[in-house]
């Protein structure tokens, strides 16, 4: 029998998710509710290790399972407390009593599937919701029994109902309430609108600011989520939508669970900060014309979506000086065109491009530690031409001054230098050579195999730019370090590469 929604003011909470603070963002997600006893999310944390949520609906305990790869975007009931889960990389058979993967299916059933649905004969059929191929699993093997052509898709409109409350997209419909969001993408800022079908009633309007995906019924109440997790860190309990579960239902209010699943996040997120420090994230910051950082120290900081304004003034250029930071990560960020003065970074990891600093002005940077994907260049690379020749009058006014730039003495790893003169770089000559341009001008040079070694690349641009020389960084860490090696004592013994 449906439950009728009653209409006493609703009272909207916060239902914490284990996930840390610095859990990367853009990384989308379903929210799964299995029967009426396990809510399943997922997220990312660290570099790219995926989490998978299990929240016990009747004691509000989370558990986090390890060892699936990719986001969940759909789940089915096993048996004897098993659980087949859908992720965009495979399918997985998940115990939830031991919360550990039993069996895997991540070939012949494709990537980035999304739907996931029983059939009455033992299988289980996969598929993805653009693909025109689906899937026929056997759920008891985990074997793929046929691939076969799908149906093809109804298109769903919503019902008049929903359209007079104002729900472009119907997530739930039962139990006396219709619920959905009011926006067509998941992921754009929208409103939760739950009203009574009985008649057309506002039972409650609650802000997305971080997107809808699903609705769920849960003891008395909804339960909302966003599309990612890692940004919201939390699911929305609407809390008296319905009035007492009716019997044989799972005991409890949803304002117990609440508590008792926040509480459990909180437990489980300090335990993970004992093994692993959280690192610091500052996420969309933009440094303005005339923006000044200055004497700051940091420890496992992120920048993400962090960015540089263009100045059209030398002294109004966005500055950051007296800094040192060790286990520095950049994800989505650019810092071009920015002036960094006595800066250390020791250790430091750009990810995604972020590692490309084009039109910066250096003095006394010191790197140490190990570096991946930094790309140091002189020109800054703008859609304007007069800003960029801007940047580079400034660069030419800085070589009048004889203070050096950069030390890499230190610094080891993915590291590539662009116009900076060597005169202003302290190195390391056991990884690092200095080619010049009057070495290159005879060809000599080519006749040097670099094997696997992409350190001739930097060459080619030193014959076609207007620089000195250029500055060869051999990675140790890298695949072709013995390469790299190889190829700058090569260079040395034809007498290309200055001994340093």
């Amino acid at each position: 029998m449906d439950r009728r929604p009653e209409l006493p003011t609703t009272v909207v909470r916060a239902l914490r998710a284990p996930v840390p603070e610095d859990a990367p963002h853009h990384i989308p997600t379903s929210t799964v509710l299995l029967g009426s006893s396990v809510l399943l999310t997922s997220w990312v944390e660290g570099r790219a290790a995926t989490r998978l949520g299990v929240l016990d609906l009747r004691t509000g305990r989370w558990s986090v399972v390890s060892g699936v790869r990719g986001m969940l975007r759909a789940a089915q009931p096993g048996i004897d407390g098993h659980a087949l889960v859908l992720t965009d990389q495979g399918l997985w058979e998940i115990d939830l009593v031991a919360l550990s993967v039993t069996r895997s299916l991540r070939t012949k059933i494709g990537k980035g599937n999304d739907e996931l649905r029983a059939e009455s004969d033992g299988t289980v059929v996969v598929a993805g919701s653009t693909s025109t191929m689906e899937s026929v699993v056997d759920s008891s093997t985990l074997t793929v029994v046929r691939r076969r052509r799908r149906a093809p898709l109804r298109l769903t409109l919503p019902t008049a109902a929903a359209r007079r409350a104002g729900i472009v997209r119907v997530l739930h419909e039962g139990s006396g309430v219709l619920a959905g969001g009011t926006a067509t993408r998941e992921a754009a800022p929208q409103r939760l609108l739950v009203v009574s079908l009985e008649d057309n009633t506002e039972i409650a309007s609650v802000e997305q600011p971080t997107g809808l995906s699903s609705v769920h019924v849960v003891h008395d109440g909804i339960v909302a989520a966003a599309p990612d997790l890692g940004r919201s860190r939390s699911l929305t309990a609407v809390l008296g939508v319905f009035g007492p579960p009716p019997p044989g239902t799972v005991p409890g209010a949803l304002d117990d669970l609440v508590v008792a699943a926040t509480a459990s996040a909180e437990s489980l997120l300090i335990r993970a900060s004992r093994r692993k420090p959280v690192r610091t994230v500052h996420r969309d910051h933009r440094l303005e014309p005339g923006a000044h950082l200055h004497d700051l120290r940091a420890e496992r900081l992120t920048l993400d979506g962090c960015s540089v304004a263009r100045a059209a003034e030398a002294d109004s250029r966005p500055t950051i000086s007296r800094v040192h930071v060790t286990d520095l990560e950049l994800q989505a960020s650019t810092l071009s065109g920015a002036v960094f003065e006595d800066v250390t970074v020791d250790g430091l990891r750009a990810v995604h491009g972020s590692g490309f600093l084009f039109g910066c002005e250096l003095r006394r940077v010191t790197l140490r530690g190990r570096v991946r994907g930094l790309v140091l260049a002189t020109g800054l690379d703008d859609p304007d031409p007069a800003t960029e020749a801007l940047y580079a009058r400034w660069h030419q006014e800085r070589l009048a001054d004889p203070e050096w730039m950069l030390d890499l003495t230190e610094a080891t790893g993915d590291l590539t230098i662009r116009g900076y003169p060597a005169r202003f770089v302290r190195r390391n000559p056991e990884l690092q050579a200095v080619v010049t341009a009057e070495a290159v001008a005879d060809d000599a040079w080519r006749s040097v195999d670099p094997g696997r070694s992409a350190l001739r690349v930097a060459l080619h641009e030193l014959v076609r730019s207007g620089w000195e020389d250029v500055i060869l960084v051999a990675d140790p860490h890298g695949a072709h370090a013995d390469d790299d090696l190889r190829y700058i004592r090569d260079l040395r013994d034809l007498g290309v590469a200055s001994p340093d």
